[in-house]
């Protein structure tokens, strides 16, 4: 009898999630979850401006004006001059160590980090770079001798 009484539960086990399942497929729409609303629409607004990027150039100090805060590089490579604005925030650098631009001087050979915005370049770092080294003139080689040299003892 045990064994009877263990199927009759089986197949009523199996109606009952029959009609469970059965029952959510014919639930109406009305009581499902409800949808999201779409956002409201915003006002139209500017488009956010992209970041600045920094830039870096190289090249020889031609003038410095303390007074006015900035310094004009010209460039290596095309040789362009070109005028950066200096600030509080610009971090200088000579010889390893902080500092001014009072300190830095025409022919110094500079790199200068900075940031353009409209046509106006405001340096967010300058490092004077080690003095170029000249190579000293070459010594002529003399030329070999055209004929050979006679045996010696001879």
């Amino acid at each position: 009898m045990s064994k009877k009484f263990s199927v009759i539960t089986a197949v009523i086990c199996a109606f009952v999630f029959a009609a469970v399942a059965i029952a959510e497929d014919a639930q109406p729409a009305a009581t499902a979850a409800p949808a999201i609303a779409a956002p409201a629409a915003t006002p139209a607004t500017t488009p956010a401006k992209p970041p600045v990027k920094t830039s870096v150039t190289l090249g020889d100090v031609v003038s410095v004006d303390a007074t006015a805060n900035q310094i004009v590089v010209k460039t290596e490579g095309k040789g362009q001059n070109i005028t950066f604005d200096v600030t509080a925030k610009t971090n200088i650098r000579k010889a390893g160590k902080e500092a001014a631009l009072s300190e830095i001087a025409a022919g110094d050979n500079v790199i200068v980090a900075f940031k353009k915005k409209d046509d106006k370049r405001t340096a967010t770092s300058n490092r004077v770079r080690n003095p170029k080294v000249s190579m000293p003139a070459s010594t002529p080689v003399p030329a070999a001798p055209s004929t050979p040299a006679a045996p010696v003892g001879q």
